[in-house]
């Protein structure tokens, strides 16, 4: 592509912004928690930023992007480590424009009074949600989930099992049974388009059990369940101005949708549709604009990845032939820590089932083929 210029791409996992933005023809610095092999692969420049509760070390940051002021970059394009304390982008914006919903629009679609609210007045579906104490009658008549506002991944979600105290940013919200899937949308300010949908699944642990496990794209689901989200993505950005990619994440019981949570910003289920111009990113940049005439061709075949947490400590061999399905490849034989994510296992097939099947078997393959490597 004929682009050039310098973007700076920003989130607890780079990697797939900075390979996209690179295909799109940017020179790419990429700001994360990682640092993967395949990340440095993609990016000029590359910097671990200390990452922890859900967003980045505010000082490493400031740091990093400081230094980075000199070669006027043309903005940052960010994902997750930001929602949680929005003044990071506040901080960013001192240095570079950003690409991505304005910081006010996160701060509110991230605070729970002020989001729930907004669906009420939209008219669109969610969960019961509380934001003081739950009453007996409340415990009595349905379970509940104690989230954090702002967090991303999963990670931050407990399940209610008494009356606990409810702590300074966060919220109870009903536990709803069903499949959990997402929409991910283009936003020029005004309208949304409706990039793909997706099911997402879980990887829980004892302390995490709604970790985020991974997705497929292409998903199948009632024509019904995509009109209800696709009219949610209008009415949220009709009403707040969302730009550029976004999601939806909701919980589908048959015909019928609850809507949890707006992500306005890029998300995981991006690696899913990306094409290898990098169409799907500059697509993102377009839309930052108010842009979104210039379609891209995306991947149309169902893409399924999983995230391969370390059932214990996992000692990983530096010579370790690493499979090319195979995304956020570690960079150091040091070893993984127990919980940690080790790599992301990827798939393409026709459909969304067929994927998720050559997804679980590639596991199993990674799985053999670690233990025996070590």
């Amino acid at each position: 592509m004929s682009n050039s210029g310098t973007i700076v791409v920003a989130s607890a996992s780079a990697r797939p912004y900075a390979r996209a933005a690179a295909a799109a023809g940017y020179r790419v610095v990429a700001l994360d928690a990682f640092a993967d092999a395949d990340t440095l692969a993609h990016a000029a420049e590359t910097h671990a930023l200390d990452y922890r509760d859900g967003g980045f070390d505010a000082d490493a940051l400031d740091a990093v992007l400081s230094g980075l002021k000199s070669s006027a970059p043309l903005g940052l394009a960010y994902g997750s480590g930001f929602e949680q304390q929005p003044a990071l982008l506040s901080l960013a914006e001192q240095y570079m424009p950003l690409f991505g919903n304005p910081v006010r629009v996160v701060r509110n679609m991230k605070r729970a009074l002020t989001f729930f609210a907004l669906l009420d007045v939209l008219n669109i579906p969610h969960p019961a949600v509380r934001l003081q104490q739950l009453s007996q009658d409340d415990l009595n008549n349905a379970a509940w989930l104690l989230k954090k506002s702002g967090g991303s991944g999963g990670t931050h979600i407990r399940r209610v099992t008494e009356n606990a105290m409810l702590e300074p940013g966060s919220y109870y919200q009903q536990e709803v049974q069903g499949i959990p899937v997402s929409l991910l949308f283009a936003a020029d300010g005004s309208r949304a388009q409706a990039v793909g949908f997706n099911q997402q699944w879980l990887a829980p642990a004892p302390e995490m059990p709604f970790r985020y496990g991974g997705a497929v794209s292409h998903a199948e689901m009632p024509q019904g369940v995509r009109k209800q989200l696709l009219q949610a993505a209008h009415k949220l950005t009709a009403a707040v101005g969302l730009r550029g990619l976004n999601s939806l994440d909701a919980i589908m019981q048959g015909d019928r949708l609850w809507i949890l949570e707006l992500n306005p910003r890029l998300t995981a289920t991006f690696d899913l549709y990306e094409a290898a111009d990098g169409g799907l990113f500059q697509l993102h940049l377009d839309a930052c604009r108010g842009n979104i005439g210039q379609w891209p061709r995306l991947n149309g075949q169902a893409c399924a990845h999983y995230i391969f947490y370390a059932p214990e400590g996992m000692p990983l061999p530096a010579d370790f032939d690493w499979p090319d399905w195979v995304a956020d490849v570690p960079r150091s034989a040091d070893g993984i820590a127990c919980g940690e994510p080790v790599c992301t296992v990827t798939a393409q097939a026709a459909t969304a089932a067929e994927a998720v099947g050559l997804m679980a078997q590639r596991v199993r393959q990674l799985v053999d083929a670690l233990k025996q490597a070590c």
